[in-house]
């Protein structure tokens, strides 16, 4: 972290998705951190940027890299063109802070790894960990009231709405795979919760296309079995609703020997039972996202090994993660600590 009095100059590079906005709408509130330039490939994505920052912006990250002396730089490119980038960041000695997925090939995966060299110049946007009902279910898990953890369940429906989706989205080579993008989270969540670092994972892709195209999967899913352990399942989509008023209902359930805890995402609410208490309720009011500046400087991660199965369909997606337990003094500092890569096999 730096300084109080340091300011701390970073780049924007892309704003293909919209999480972007995770990163504009904290650097507004922030007097210790500024973008200090922008890049995006497209005019009108590019003009955007440069309006909200009034920040120079370049067609070619290269060239602003060049031009700038920046200390950290956030990428949310399309999803394909991801990992160059952060190859070139990490070339350079600049921190990189990815949003998902970082990858969607094996050899983009490998590239990133091998430049990265063992280094903490790499961090994956994972904010999913710090909601208030998140934090509350680590708080209950910790406690040791379910006992044992046996077994984790996550749903991750989305809205696709076809008309409203860029044309990149629907490109292989630049989409990487609906497991790739939207189960990353989950993984995340279920490892962070559970504290196991090794297993097997293997995925399956639905062969319906989500309504309104033609070859785009409409859900996948993928199964962890942890090594001596809990084994963790979550299935996401393309079919959530259009008349539902959220984007997804996201939920998750997690089983032990001494009781259960059901998360649902979208209401804000945990349910907790065991084996000495009914259903109990409880509502978790929204806090704002971790500092702009937590993401920036991470300590050392010590990997986490998942081992691929073999395919059990015609499209695999396996996960290489690493991972460190945050500190629950300042669980914030939580999104530091992991590097997470996604490689989809077709």
């Amino acid at each position: 972290m730096p300084a109080s009095s340091e300011m701390l100059d970073i780049a924007i590079i892309g704003a293909a998705h919209p999480h972007v906005e995770y990163v504009l709408s904290e650097i507004a509130v922030r007097t210790d951190v500024r973008v200090v330039a922008v890049a995006d490939h497209d005019p009108a994505r590019r003009t955007e940027l440069e309006r909200r920052t009034k920040t120079p912006g370049y067609a070619d990250p290269n060239a602003l890299l060049d031009a700038h002396r920046v200390r950290a730089a956030a990428v949310f490119t399309e999803f394909g063109l991801r990992a160059p980038i952060v190859v070139e960041l990490l070339r350079r000695g600049i921190f990189a802070i990815a949003d998902k997925p970082m990858a969607v090939t094996l050899a983009q995966l490998a590239l990133i790894e091998e430049t990265l060299a063992g280094r903490n110049l790499l961090t994956l946007l994972l904010e999913k960990r710090f909601y208030p009902v998140t934090l509350a279910l680590r708080s209950v898990i910790d406690s040791g009231q379910l006992g044992d953890i046996v077994s984790i369940t996550a749903t991750g429906p989305h809205k696709l709405v076809p008309s409203r989706r860029p044309a990149w989205m629907f490109e292989p080579s630049t989409y990487g795979g609906i497991l790739a993008d939207l189960t990353v989270h989950d993984i995340d969540l279920a490892l962070w919760l559970t504290g196991y670092t090794s297993g097997t994972i293997s995925g399956w892709i639905s062969s319906t296309p989500a309504a309104g195209t033609t070859n785009f999967p409409a859900l996948g899913r993928a199964i962890l079995a942890c090594d001596g352990g809990p084994e963790f399942a979550i299935e996401v989509d393309w079919i959530q609703p259009e008349a539902s008023p959220r984007h997804g209902d996201y939920a998750m359930r997690i089983s032990g020997t001494k009781g259960r805890a059901d998360v649902l995402f979208a209401e804000n609410r945990l349910l907790v039972e065991t084996a000495t208490r009914p259903g109990a309720k409880s509502t978790c009011p929204w806090a704002p996202r971790p500092p702009a500046s937590s993401l920036i400087i991470s300590p050392a991660a010590r990997p986490c090994r998942l081992r691929p199965t073999r395919p059990c369909a015609p499209r695999v997606s396996q996960y290489l993660l690493r991972r460190a337990r945050p500190t629950a003094e300042n669980p914030c500092d939580g999104v530091n600590q992991w590097r997470a890569a996604a490689r989809s096999v077709r």
